[in-house]
């Protein structure tokens, strides 16, 4: 599988607080994208913490996990990140696991990282973003809204927050793509240039899926690779 991680730290950031972090293991393909607010002691050290610690675990199994052990194994991990002197950082997560022979996958996510399926240029996201906008469309909420991406979902070490968890299928076509929402939102949506995103911008693009050797474009200093 080819390999394609675009990530840009934000203009109005310290640092950039995106991760991405891929394994692959036999026949499965593991990834777990994050976007950590600038809030905490060190908020891209907390991206790097859980994007690996989540692909280790979910790699260690042969089969795809069910809901309720995917459940189990989130409150586990998040229960050591107190520990980890993470207690104040906020953060987006994304995690998709994929079967390489039946390209059967799940999505597990909270906040609004997202993940996509493309043939041409078009991307057709799968998950919806846990923020007020998207809540709107579903629940009682004024159009007023302050600030309409504020998320209603997100990972803290404080208190644990019920992911959502969704099943979907790939065709060999098919490219993946994992983003934080300074690509998918300031970039495609609002046409920002990458060089004028305020946000991090950050994106892991995959073809080729079912060949199981990775050809990796880039190496940089967030991005993960776990075998």
């Amino acid at each position: 599988m080819d390999i394609d991680w675009l990530s840009r730290q934000g203009n109005t950031h310290q640092s950039n607080n995106d991760a991405v972090a891929v394994g692959i293991r036999n026949n499965k393909l593991v990834i777990v994208i994050m976007d950590a607010a600038e809030k905490g002691t060190n908020p891209s050290t907390f991206s790097k913490h859980w994007v690996t610690i989540l692909t280790r675990t979910f790699l260690s199994k042969p089969d795809l996990y069910s809901e309720p052990e995917t459940i189990h194994q989130l409150k586990e991990k998040h229960n050591t990140l107190k520990k980890q002197n993470f207690r104040l950082e906020v953060a987006s997560f994304c995690l998709v696991e994929i079967n390489l022979n039946t390209l059967k996958g799940n999505i597990v996510w909270l906040g609004d990282c997202r993940i996509g399926i493309s043939i041409s240029h078009d991307i057709q996201w799968i998950n919806k973003p846990h923020n007020l906008i998207n809540q709107h469309q579903i629940t009682a909420i004024p159009n007023e809204l302050c600030n309409p991406y504020v998320l209603t979902r997100s990972l803290k070490a404080r208190r644990f927050e019920e992911p959502d968890f969704l099943s979907f299928s790939l065709e060999q076509k098919h490219e993946l793509h994992l983003s934080t929402d300074g690509y998918w939102r300031e970039h495609l949506e609002d046409n920002t240039p990458l060089a004028h995103c305020e946000d991090d911008v950050s994106r892991l693009r995959i073809r080729n899926i079912k060949n199981k050797s990775i050809k990796q474009t880039h190496e940089v200093f967030n991005f993960f690779l776990i075998t």
